[in-house]
């Protein structure tokens, strides 16, 4: 059975692309007659605003997004994260790293824009401290996997991706680790999120496979812009609109879907229900990223308008 989730972190209310990725998953759950579930990524605590998690809530039950079964938390997880990270280490699969990010930018391996760590500590046995990170040892010779909109994806972990971290410096365990151990929990099979996160994908679908979890299925859809920049909560992005019905119909506008003819006026529900009917991921194919058109820079917040 098809089950699909949205997994929001609660630091603030939803935003335009927030509300795009919740209306992919929950389109493609709905169109295969799956279930689509929500949780709640709240373990990293210092990023949780107390009253964002019902705002979210409620932002999704007035688009009609209305989710399946209970909603999970990862604070309730924490458990199981310590205990999958136990077995790592007794099978001689992680390590302690006292690297900061400064001594991996200038040691980095290859010359791009994102820190490729170099395994400086994979020898060195640093005995565990509250200051250092842990890394799972990646040695496998590849990762392959096919992305249903952004095509097949086939990388060495080992060179592209290197040793990276399950728990990190402060703790806390790390987006890695947790979201692997919280789709294998929540029974997910689909995962649908911003092509943003396909790098991330390749280093969570190497771990499911090292974890011997079920096989997911992956589609990243296209990033929301805004004058060449990501929306985001740390910009202040947000809804600037109140008309559910309009947001969804610029969002399956965004996604390229077909609109027929009166269904701009419809009720939420309407709309999901010929939306999920219609739903069509070939026009996604290959893009990563959109820019918003002047209608959908209207509902995004004052900042934009």
């Amino acid at each position: 059975m098809y089950i699909g989730r949205f997994a929001p972190t609660p630091s603030g209310p939803l935003h335009f692309g927030s509300i795009i990725t919740a209306l992919a998953s929950y389109l493609d759950a709905k169109h295969h007659n799956g279930q689509w579930k929500i949780r709640i990524d709240d373990i990293d605590s210092p990023r949780i605003d107390k009253d964002a998690e019902s705002a979210i809530l409620k932002s999704l039950e007035s688009l009609g997004l209305f989710w399946d079964d209970k909603i999970s938390r990862q604070s309730e997880n924490i458990r199981e994260y310590k205990n999958i990270l136990e077995i790592l280490k007794s099978k001689n699969l992680t390590y302690n790293c006292k690297c900061s990010r400064k001594k991996i930018f200038k040691s980095n391996i290859l010359d791009v824009d994102k820190l490729i760590y170099n395994n400086h500590c994979r020898n060195k046995k640093h005995p565990s401290s509250s200051k250092s990170a842990v890394r799972l040892i990646t040695e496998c010779k590849s990762t392959n996997f096919i992305d249903k909109t952004q095509g097949p994806q086939s990388h060495n972990p080992s060179n592209l991706i290197s040793d990276f971290i399950i728990q990190r410096s402060d703790q806390f365990y790390a987006y890695q680790l947790a979201v692997v151990i919280d789709d294998h929990l929540q029974s997910v099979t689909n995962i649908v999120r911003g092509a943003d996160l396909l790098s991330s994908t390749i280093k969570q679908h190497y771990l499911n496979t090292l974890l011997n979890y079920s096989e997911k299925s992956y589609m990243h859809i296209p990033i929301a812009l805004i004058d060449n920049r990501k929306l985001s909560k740390g910009n202040g992005d947000k809804l600037n609109n109140n008309n559910f019905s309009l947001i969804l119909i610029e969002g399956l506008k965004f996604l390229k879907q077909k609109i027929k003819k009166g269904i701009e006026d419809a009720s939420p529900s309407e709309i999901l229900k010929y939306a999920s009917k219609n739903w069509d991921t070939a026009p996604l194919q290959q893009i990563k990223d959109i820019e918003l058109t002047a209608n959908q820079r209207l509902i995004v917040g004052n900042a934009h308008t």
